[in-house]
């Protein structure tokens, strides 16, 4: 079956989850100041999750042409692999230059990446549904005939 043309609906969401992602980062540059935090903090927190942002983007447009088990392997891989760089570069941050510009470049980070999380579980419940919608649709227009 098709996919249905109303799964148009998950890439606004995602639209929206990357621009709820990038406005915690606005709205958290003013908390920051205001808390009396590093600005290279928020810099090094944001930083690190548009570069997170961009790695997983591209990882998905590369899984996109392979098969089921392979896109789930490599976006699993990338999932660690970005995990990880993330901890190091904060745990070596904390280590070699500042504890309080690596601890709040974490909060930031953890922020951006939730409302990013949080957007693109929304947007699969969306399109999952709206496939399921359209089987129903179909199922329904078969039995009428």
């Amino acid at each position: 079956m098709p996919v249905p043309a109303s799964t148009e609906v998950p890439r606004r969401a995602l639209v929206f989850a990357t621009a709820a992602s990038i406005a915690s980062c606005i709205v958290a540059l003013p908390i920051v100041l205001a808390l009396g935090g590093p600005l290279n903090g928020w810099v090094l927190g944001t930083a690190l999750w548009v570069a997170n942002w961009a790695v997983q983007l591209a990882t998905a447009k590369y899984a996109m042409r392979m098969g089921q088990s392979a896109a789930v392997g490599v976006t699993g891989l990338s999932f660690i692999i970005r995990a990880w760089t993330v901890a190091g570069v904060l745990f070596i941050t904390a280590l070699r230059f500042n504890e309080t510009v690596a601890l709040v470049a974490a909060a930031v980070f953890i922020v951006a990446f939730t409302f990013d999380l949080l957007g693109r579980a929304i947007a699969f419940g969306t399109r999952e549904k709206a496939i399921a919608d359209a089987k129903a649709a179909a199922a329904a227009g078969e039995d009428e005939e």
